[in-house]
C-alpha cells in the first residue's frame, strides 16, 4: 500500500530542518568563540614569554647598575674618611670632591644625627685612643637607600643594616634618590654620600622596565602592561599613575601561589571585557616579579561577529536548501503518486475492458447466431408469404422487426470491437480536408437541429499518420454526441493544430455540458445518459485513440458546452 505524505509531514520535516540548522549555528558559533578566545590566550602567552626575557634582562641590568653605583659611592665615602684622617678638610674640599665624582652632596653626621663640625677634627684626632672602642663598633656600619632591584642570592644586609637610633631618626636619606652611609674612622658618626641620580634615572628610563612596558603598551589590542614585584607592588605600568599600588586581583594572587601563567576574562569599569594574562618572571628559579598583560577582546568580538554572520547565512542557506529539497521530494512524490494512481485507474480500466471484452465475445457468439436465423426467417416470410389482408401492415411489421434485428447486430458488433484488438492501418492523412468532409457529411443533420458547423484548421498542417476509417469513426461519434447535446441549436467547432509535437484535434459544442460528477465516467463501457444509447461509443473511441498512441479527454467550457480533445503523436510523412 502506498503511503501518502500529507502537508503536515512537510511542515514537520521543515521544522526538523530548522531545528537542525539552529543547533548547527549555535554550536558552531560557540566553537568559533572558544577558538578565537584560545587564539587570544595563546597570543597573550606568547607576548608574555617574549616580554619576560626583556624584563628579566632589564632587571638584571638595573640591579648590576645599582650595585656598581653602590660600590662607587662606598669608595667615595671611604676616600673622604681617609682624607679626614690624613689632613685637614674644609667645606671647599668636600664640594670639590663632590663635583669631581658627580655627587649630590656629602653629609658628616655625629652620633646624634647632627652635622659634624669640620673644625672639631683636630681635637678628635688627638684623642684617638679614647675613641678606639667607638670606632671599632661604628666603622662596620654600611647602609644604602634607594636600591630597587635585587638579584637572586643577593643579601639584604647593606639595605637593612642597623643604624644608631638617633642617627636613624634624623632620616638623613630624604631628598635624594640613592645613596650610602658608612661608619667613619675619622670621627664618631657616619659619612653619608648622596648620589646625583639624574643620569642613573635617565639610563633606566632608556633601557629599563618602564620604557619596555610603555613600548609594548602602544601595540594595538593591548589594554595595559604592568610589572609587579614579588610582593605584587606595581613597579612599572603603561599608566604611570598606577606605579606604587599593590594589585589584589584574584588571578594575580593565584599566579603568586601557583607560580605559573594564568589568564582570565575581566570586566573593566567601562563595561568592556579584556583578557588578563599574568606570568611569573623567573631568574635561576627565583621569582623576580610578575608580568601582567591586558589584551582587548574587541578584535576577537569583531572577528567572531563576522564569522557568526557567515555561519548564520550558511545556516539559512542550509535551511533553504533543505526546505527546497524537501519540497522537491514531496512534489515529486506527489506527482509520482498521481501517476501511480492514474496508472492504477488505467490498469483497472483495462482489466474491466478485458473482462467486458471476454464477456462480449461470449455473448456475441451466443446472440449472433439466433439473430442471423431470425433475420433469414423474416426475409423468407417477407418474400415467400404474402397475407391476404393488411398487406401493408404486414410489410411494415416485417421491416420493423428486421430493423431491430439489424440494431441488435450493430450492438453485437460493438461488443465484438471491445473484445478484438484494434488493428491500425496508418496512412498519411490531410487533416484539414478530412474535417471539411466530415462537416459536409453532417451538414444536413446539423441544419435540422439549427446547428452551425465550423472548421478551424490551417492549410499548412503536416500530414497525420493515422487509420482513416478508425479516425473517421471517432470523429463522427464525437460530432454525433455534440449534435445531440444541442437540441435547441448552437455551434459545433472542429479544430486541428500542432501543439508540443502533438496533433491536437478538438470537437467543441455549445450545449449544456456534462455534469461534473459524470466527467470521470463517460469513457467507461456501458455508461450512458441517453435513453437509446449503449454506452460503448466513447469507450470504443478511447480504445482507437490509445491504439494510435494518443489520448482523449473531455472538459466543460467556462461558458458552457463541452470540448473533447484528442492528442496524437506528430509524425511527418515523406510524400
Amino acid at each position: 500500500m502506498q503511503r501518502v505524505f500529507l502537508p503536515r509531514h512537510f511542515l514537520a520535516s521543515g521544522l526538523l530542518i530548522l531545528i537542525v540548522a539552529s543547533f548547527y549555528v549555535f554550536f558552531e558559533a560557540q566553537r568559533l568563540k572558544q577558538e578565537f578566545l584560545h587564539q587570544t590566550e595563546n597570543k597573550g602567552a606568547a607576548l608574555a614569554e617574549a616580554m619576560e626575557t626583556s624584563v628579566r634582562n632589564a632587571i638584571v641590568g638595573n640591579a648590576l647598575l645599582e650595585d656598581l653605583i653602590e660600590q662607587r659611592l662606598l669608595d667615595n665615602a671611604r676616600l673622604i674618611d681617609q682624607l679626614l684622617l690624613s689632613r685637614r678638610v674644609d667645606e671647599a674640599l668636600l664640594k670639590q670632591v663632590s663635583a669631581m665624582n658627580r655627587l649630590q652632596k656629602i653629609d658628616l653626621l655625629d652620633e646624634q644625627g647632627q652635622p659634624w663640625e669640620l673644625s672639631a677634627l683636630p681635637t678628635m684626632i688627638t684623642r684617638k685612643t679614647e675613641e678606639k672602642l667607638f670606632q671599632s663598633r661604628q666603622h662596620t656600619i654600611s647602609y644604602m637607600w634607594g636600591k630597587r632591584w635585587r638579584l637572586p642570592g643577593e643579601k639584604a644586609g647593606n639595605r637593612d643594616a642597623e643604624l644608631p637610633s638617633r642617627i636613624k631618626k634624623s632620616e638623613f636619606w630624604k631628598g635624594s634618590a640613592i645613596g650610602v652611609a658608612v661608619g667613619a674612622h675619622s670621627f664618631p658618626g657616619i659619612i653619608a654620600i648622596h648620589a646625583n641620580a639624574d643620569y642613573i634615572l635617565n639610563f633606566e628610563k632608556e633601557i629599563g622596565v618602564q620604557r619596555q612596558i610603555q613600548e609594548l603598551g602602544r601595540q594595538p589590542e593591548t589594554e595595559f602592561v604592568a610589572f609587579l614585584d614579588s610582593n605584587l607592588n606595581v613597579v612599572a605600568h603603561t599608566d604611570p599613575k598606577r606605579i606604587g599600588r599593590q594589585e589584589k586581583e584574584s588571578v594575580v594572587l593565584r599566579a603568586k601561589v601557583d607560580r605559573q601563567l594564568l589568564s582570565q576574562i575581566v570586566d573593566s569599569s567601562g563595561g568592556k571585557q579584556y583578557l588578563e594574562v599574568v606570568k611569573p618572571v623567573v631568574l635561576d628559579e627565583s621569582n623576580l616579579g610578575f608580568l601582567q598583560i591586558g589584551l582587548s577582546l574587541g578584535p576577537m568580538e569583531v572577528a567572531w561577529r563576522n564569522s557568526l554572520h557567515a555561519i548564520v547565512i550558511l545556516g539559512l542557506a542550509i535551511l533553504g536548501a533543505g526546505i527546497l529539497g524537501m519540497a522537491a521530494i514531496f512534489h515529486n512524490q506527489h506527482s509520482h503518486l498521481q501517476e501511480v494512481k492514474a496508472l492504477e485507474i488505467e490498469v483497472l480500466h483495462r482489466e474491466r475492458l478485458s473482462a467486458l471484452g471476454s464477456m462480449a465475445a461470449a455473448v456475441a457468439h451466443e446472440v449472433r447466431n439466433p439473430l442471423n436465423a431470425i433475420s433469414m426467417g423474416l426475409q423468407r416470410l417477407k418474400v415467400e408469404f404474402s397475407p391476404i389482408d393488411d398487406r401493408n401492415e404486414y410489410s411494415h411489421l416485417t421491416e420493423l422487426i428486421l430493423g431491430e434485428v439489424r440494431r441488435l447486430n450493430f450492438i453485437v458488433e460493438q461488443f465484438l470491437s471491445l473484445a478484438r484488438p484494434v488493428e491500425i492501418k496508418p496512412e498519411a492523412l490531410p487533416l484539414q480536408e478530412i474535417l471539411k468532409e466530415l462537416a459536409a457529411l453532417e451538414e444536413s443533420q446539423a441544419r435540422q437541429s439549427n446547428v452551425q458547423i465550423k472548421v478551424i484548421a490551417a492549410p499548412t498542417l503536416p500530414a497525420l499518420n493515422a487509420d482513416p476509417n478508425h479516425l473517421t469513426q471517432v470523429l463522427l461519434n464525437l460530432m454525433l454526441n455534440g449534435l445531440q447535446a444541442m437540441p435547441q441549436g448552437g455551434t459545433l467547432t472542429l479544430e486541428a493544430k500542432v501543439s508540443d509535437n502533438n496533433f491536437q484535434i478538438s470537437v467543441t459544442d455549445t450545449g449544456s455540458g456534462i455534469p461534473p460528477e459524470n466527467l470521470s465516467r463517460i469513457f467507461d463501457p456501458y455508461f450512458t445518459t441517453k435513453s437509446q444509447g449503449s454506452g460503448l461509443g466513447l469507450a470504443i473511441s478511447r480504445r482507437i485513440i490509445e491504439a494510435h498512441g494518443g489520448t482523449i479527454t473531455a472538459v466543460n467550457g467556462s461558458r458552457g458546452g463541452c470540448r473533447f480533445e484528442i492528442f496524437l503523436p506528430l509524425k511527418r510523412i515523406e510524400m
